[in-house]
């Protein structure tokens, strides 16, 4: 049996979907669907052990979440499976039993739970998220087996619950600290020509001239909180040499965000604890030290624009989901406008080749000096690639090129469970094909 390593916890996570979406759900409807579309983030808070100390940095363990299951009624919830699919997760499909909609979730969760006691990995630490009472019985279980214990609680868990396990990660938390970084609304790939910040509290412009790859933050953004929390702040003169330990950062333009400044700020959008200090020579990304308490008002304001009064998504905010959902990098329409034309010209150049038609993509997009992330070509060659794209028919028009990936990218949600409705499909158009 293998030891814990020093100052790490392994845990076990079960997640109860449908206690939490819905629980979610009645407090805040944004706080459900990025609990729902965005696991990663709630996920990097529990690892980094924020739910222990209420959001602060004192005291904290990290944790690795070796066991991820999710538990669904796919008769409801299937269209958010592919999110947690996509974050490692194991998915159990828990349908109706009764004619009144009553699943086996509990059930089913509490025999994973038990069976996870004898598993060859001794798990320290068992995350229940989920405020059903029902569980009371197998958290004295694990009480009994020496397992740490913790659920997720909501205004209306039982005190025979908290008093079974060994701490509570209260509901309130877990939406300002855990969920507080998506709701100050998911930033818009893209940056104005005036230089101003490419954050969330700008609205969505249809014909941004500047892209910024935001598929690589989350990673940049790990390292640098562990290097800021290691070692102390790093000054603006120095943030270039901890950015070339990237590969894919040499001869990127800042990751395509142009410059260093607004490269750091799109990084705060990412993780909420880091922070860059007013522009001037003597600036420093360093970390807060208690997390942000609420969303900025001028973030507040972005999303009430770009929700219908139905309640529906704006544009980045759709762009955001399908960008989690299936990995299609986060492009702008200007940067998909710019792919298709230069792939129409490719192909009517007789460029047939895979391989070739990624590099000359990069390098003509180079040559009108846009930076393009490193996996936008790929993603939409090899899009093409696998949707049987008839490349002997009118490939030289963009139009053509654009719709066939824009089918692709809809198959592609299909398949994640998580079809597009008639206005998604109309955004989706208006982001991919153009007006």
């Amino acid at each position: 049996m293998m030891p814990s390593r020093p100052g790490r916890v392994r845990a076990a996570l079960f997640v109860d979907f449908d206690n939490v979406f819905l629980s979610l759900e009645a407090v805040d409807p944004r706080a459900a669907k990025r609990f729902a579309e965005q696991p990663g983030r709630w996920m990097h808070w529990l690892e980094r052990g924020y739910h222990t100390t209420g959001g602060g940095r004192e005291g904290r363990t990290r944790r690795a979440l070796l066991m991820r299951n999710c538990y669904l009624n796919p008769a409801t919830f299937s269209r958010f499976r592919g999110f947690f699919t996509r974050s490692a997760f194991s998915v159990i499909d828990c349908p109706p039993l009764t004619g009144g909609g009553k699943s086996g979730t509990d059930i089913y969760m509490a025999i994973d739970i038990i069976d996870a006691i004898g598993h060859a990995t001794p798990f320290d630490e068992f995350i229940i998220l989920s405020a059903d009472a029902d569980f009371t019985p197998v958290l004295l279980r694990l009480r009994a087996h020496d397992r740490r214990t913790a659920i997720l609680a909501n205004a209306v868990v039982t005190p025979a619950l908290t008093a079974a396990c060994s701490y509570t990660i209260e509901q309130s938390v877990f939406i300002e600290s855990a969920l507080g970084d998506a709701l100050t609304g998911s930033p818009v790939v893209s940056a104005s020509p005036d230089g101003a910040r490419p954050l969330a509290s700008r609205p969505f412009t249809p014909r941004p001239s500047l892209t910024g790859d935001y598929s690589v933050l989350p990673e940049v953004a790990t390292v640098l909180h562990e290097s800021i929390e290691q070692d102390g702040p790093i000054p603006a003169a120095e943030l270039p040499h901890f950015f070339f330990r990237f590969a894919n950062f040499r001869n990127s333009d800042w990751f395509g965000f142009r410059s260093l400044r607004r490269l750091a700020e799109a990084l705060t959008t990412v993780d909420p604890m880091l922070e860059c200090g007013e522009p001037g020579e003597e600036w420093q990304m360093a970390l807060r030290e208690t997390p942000p308490e609420s969303a900025p008002a001028e973030a507040r304001e972005f999303e009430s624009e770009t929700e219908t009064e139905e309640g529906s998504e704006g544009l980045p905010a759709l762009i955001q989901s399908i960008h989690h959902l299936v990995g299609i990098p986060a492009l702008d329409p200007d940067g998909f406008d710019l792919l298709f034309e230069h792939m129409a010209k490719l192909f009517d150049e007789g460029v047939t080749d895979r391989a070739a038609m990624v590099q000359l993509l990069e390098e003509r997009a180079s040559e009108e000096g846009m930076s393009l992330p490193q996996d936008a070509a790929e993603f939409v060659t090899n899009g093409l690639w696998q949707s049987g794209f008839d490349v002997a028919s009118d490939a030289s028009d963009p139009d053509v090129v654009a719709k066939a990936f824009r089918d692709y990218i809809v198959v592609r949600c299909e398949q994640a469970q998580r079809p597009l409705n008639a206005e998604e499909l109309t955004l989706v158009d208006e982001w991919l094909v153009g007006a």
